[in-house]
């Protein structure tokens, strides 16, 4: 396991922006003041969205989940704003649709199986595409950012591929740097867009197989010997892992993401939010999963550590 989702699906941090002044494009002197998101999102807000939609997900047989999945993700985007910019917060916003993750998903489904399993590299790569291009972020002067996925099945069913395979004849060994390298393939086909049109930047990850195979093997021995009690730290862990060697490139400047998140407060969130969940027979559930979003969102920031080694050319697009 190499990526944390704690808990929920819905609860993954949004994806990490930075800006400087009017918005993504850092001064030349940097960041000058912490730059995080801040979710502000309310139980009970999620409470009739959640009811609703595990009530229709269960009587249309699992058909609704799609537009379940799609009002999870708004509620999280609409309650989220990225503040510490110089010209203002930051407003983030989720502009797809349930009917159109059904068909990927429908399709998706139908032709990896149909190729026992050869499809699934394009299907994991429209998924991708579909979230990354439904994630809008605006700055307070009214300039919009959006995130591109230019990543290819094909390109994937090699990594994939190669991958599955070395992991398989060293018994697992090769599973952190086969993680490491479908993180950095898919951050490297991550654009970031100026009002649609003018390319600003792009992602790129620096973890290494050797890091993680280190996180890995402390954090499921320690989780083992103490019966599962460590394993929010060891969440905690790879979330940090995954954060930290994350690499936000824009207009010539290269922005790291943080989180300061411990294991202690992840582990106090999960005891308290699985007893209050069961005592309450699953109603205080959506407020656990607010919970957690706040503690996954509010422990980012993000850090102007100074030049990229790829620069932006006049017209603010990237060059290598």
């Amino acid at each position: 396991m190499t990526e944390a989702n704690l808990d929920h699906p819905w609860n993954s941090a949004p994806s990490p922006m930075a800006s400087g002044p009017g918005g993504l494009s850092p001064s030349t002197s940097g960041l000058t003041a912490p730059v995080r998101p801040d979710f502000n999102g309310t139980g009970g807000e999620l409470l009739v969205t959640y009811l609703v939609g595990l009530l229709l997900t269960m009587i249309t047989f699992g058909i609704y989940l799609p537009w379940f999945v799609v009002k999870l993700r708004k509620f999280q985007y609409d309650n989220t704003m990225i503040k510490g910019l110089p010209g203002g917060q930051m407003r983030m916003a989720f502009t797809g649709t349930g009917g159109e993750l059904f068909v990927r998903g429908l399709v998706g489904y139908l032709l990896t199986a149909i190729t026992l399993g050869i499809y699934g590299p394009w299907f994991i790569c429209n998924l991708i595409d579909y979230f990354t291009e439904n994630t809008t972020f605006t700055t307070a002067s009214g300039k919009q950012y959006r995130l591109n996925f230019k990543g290819k099945g094909g390109e994937l069913f090699v990594t994939f591929l190669v991958g599955m395979i070395l992991t398989g004849i060293t018994f697992g060994i090769y599973a952190p740097w086969f993680s490491c390298k479908l993180q950095k393939w898919i951050n490297n086909n991550i654009e970031i867009y100026e009002d649609g049109t003018e390319l600003v930047g792009q992602a790129d990850f620096v973890g290494t197989g050797g890091e993680l195979f280190v996180v890995n093997l402390v954090g499921m021995l320690l989780t083992m010997i103490t019966f599962g009690i460590y394993f929010p730290w060891f969440q905690v862990n790879l979330v940090k892992f995954n954060t930290h060697n994350t690499r936000i490139n824009v207009k010539g400047r290269t922005i790291v993401p943080k989180f300061s998140g411990t294991g202690g407060e992840l582990f106090v969130e999960f005891l308290v939010g699985y007893l209050l969940t069961l005592v309450t027979l699953g109603i205080y559930s959506p407020w656990w999963a607010v919970k957690l979003m706040k503690f996954n969102i509010n422990n980012l920031s993000f850090e102007d550590v100074g030049q990229t080694a790829i620069g932006a050319g006049a017209s603010g697009q990237l060059r290598s």
